[in-house]
This record gives C-alpha cells, structure tokens and sequence, in this order.
C-alpha cells in the first residue's frame, strides 16, 4: 500500500554514529562521533540514542516539551532502548519494530499521523549497536566464532528525525508499507539474500503506485542487503526496467568495506537511518540530488526461532525524500 504525501517536511534530523563509522566514508556527514564507553554495551547505545535526541533539540531550540509524540524502536528485546532513553523524557511514545527497516516505518508513520491537525510535530528515531546486537542475535565476540562471509556488520548509530508541516527545504513525497515475505530462506549468516525479495516486492509495488521507474529518482537505496543482497536486486531491476546506474545499498555506503572489516557490509537500524538522515540529507540541500527513494530491510526472526530451523520472514518499507521546489 502506497500513501501520496503532502506537506510534510523534514524540519532537522540527527545523527550520532559510533568510533569505526565515525572513520568511514561518510564520517564527515555526522552530527557527533561518540566514543560508546559506557558502562555496558546497552547502556551505550542508550546513550548514543539520547545524544542525537538531544542534538537535534539543542538545533532546532527546541524542549521535549514541544515535542507532540515520538515513533520509534531499534533491536532489542522489549524495545528497552527506547524505553530507556524516554524515561526520562516526558513525551508520549509510540515504540515499533520492523528489525533494520525502522527508520522508513517510522517516518512513514509520523507521516500519516501528522494528517491529524492536533499533532504539531513528531520525533522519529532509531538506533543500534554492534555488540549490543551480536549478544542478542548471533554469538558475542568473546565466544570467539568465525563469521561468514554473508554476514554483515551491525552499525553503532544513534539517529533522530523531527517531521511537521512547517514548510522547508526537505519533504517527503510517498511511502509504502510493506509486506512480510517469506521464500523460505533458512540461512541466518546471510540475511541479505533472505531480505532482497522483500525489498523487490516493495520497491515494485511503489514504483506501479507512484506510476515511476527508478529512472525518476536520482537515487534508489535499499538497507542492509549486503554486497549479495544488492547483487540479487540490482539483477531483478535491470532485467524489469533495463540498465540501472542510480541504485546503491546502504550497508555499502556507511563502511569502506574493503579496508574496515565488515564482512558483506553494514547493518542494523541505525545504517539506513545515519545514510538517509545526514548523507543523503546533506547531498539534497547541496543540490546534488533531488529525489531519493530508500527501501529499508528487515529480517523479522529472533534466536529462538532460527535455532528451531524456521526459514526467515522479511519485509521492506519505503520512503521517497526530496528536494521542496
């Protein structure tokens, strides 16, 4: 399902990303490179989170107070880091989950909320942390585990957004929610390969809603797909709308992963947020682009489930971002 958005501007956004994104290719685009040395590696991404938060207010002088409501969720179990950071700061919270697509869920969200005239304006946010994750869902490093060349680099990011309709530069145009698919995919070293048909079923679907090809867009990103993953859906473009030069993944930008030893690139809620929300951001307000759409991925498991040998549900949802003529 496609949503035609109107007036609905990206006011300011956020990003604070962790010591070895902070050393990668977008390292200049960042609001803030924290150091993450908290007392646990939760408590880190707690605080990473409620310093991009915070950052954001600080930008738009603005209190939380003036905040109407807040969507958002990142990996953990119960949602605990948004839980966390919000206790103690008074607005009311809307928590989701849609794994490593959050971000566009989110924003997608706020978006169709802000239709109601009583909601002034909303803070999206989102956010991840490598070892937080690697505790959660695969095996902590102390374990001592070799990865698989499939697997991906969960990024250390915390990132924020505030949307309204107080007209500037920036504006979302459409977005579409997705579907969960399930092709049956049992790999767990390979998410990329399990999300890509989730991101081809959404990225078709928005392209015969919105009546477009990626041709429209100056850029078409997707999340999280791995070099793999990126392979399988950059083949499924060209062979529906022919030669495509204008699509990369984000889990591709956020690293130089030839040199930063990140296996099959980055992931984690946070890659797709910090890659949209400063990169892509800053690069539209340059004039550089006008129109970007991201496609963000998510793998819909827990450990439970995958050591059970259930196959991996996906979905993708997406987000156009533009410049406002």
């Amino acid at each position: 399902m496609t949503f035609e958005l109107k007036n609905i501007y990206l006011e300011a956004s956020s990003v604070v990303a962790g010591k070895l994104e902070g050393e990668g290719p977008l390292k200049s685009y960042f609001d803030s490179i924290d150091e993450c040395k908290d007392s646990s590696f939760e408590n880190s991404e707690i605080d990473i989170l409620y310093k991009s938060i915070d950052i954001l207010l600080e930008n738009t002088n603005q209190k939380i107070e003036d905040i109407s409501l807040a969507i958002g969720g990142e990996l953990s179990n119960q949602l605990t880091t948004s839980s966390y950071t919000f206790r103690s700061l008074p607005i009311e919270l809307i928590g989701i989950y849609a794994a490593c697509s959050t971000i566009t869920l989110g924003l997608g969200l706020a978006s169709l909320l802000l239709k109601n005239e009583d909601i002034k304006n909303i803070l999206v946010f989102t956010s991840s942390h490598n070892q937080s994750a690697e505790r959660q869902f695969r095996n902590p490093v102390e374990y001592g585990g070799n990865k698989e060349d499939t697997q991906t680099f969960t990024s250390t990011i915390g990132a924020s957004a505030l949307l309204s309709h107080k007209k500037g530069k920036l504006k979302f145009s459409s977005f579409t929610l997705g579907k969960v698919i399930d092709v049956g995919f049992t790999d767990a070293c390979d998410f990329g390969r399990a999300m890509a048909p989730a991101a081809l079923e959404t990225l078709f679907s928005h392209f015969k809603a919105t009546n477009t090809t990626p041709e429209d867009y100056d850029l078409v990103l997707t999340g999280d797909l791995s070099s793999y993953g990126h392979e399988i859906v950059l083949k499924a473009l060209e062979e529906e709308y022919g030669a495509i030069r204008n699509y990369e993944d984000c889990g591709l930008i956020l690293y130089d992963i030839q040199n930063q030893n990140v296996l099959a690139g980055g992931s984690g809620p946070g890659t797709s947020a910090a890659v949209l929300l400063s990169y892509i951001k800053k690069k539209i307000l340059s004039g550089y682009y006008k129109k970007v759409l991201l496609c963000a991925t998510g793998a819909l498991m827990n450990p439970t489930m995958i050591n059970q040998k259930n196959s991996l549900p996906c979905i993708a949802h997406a987000i156009c971002l533009e410049a406002e003529e």
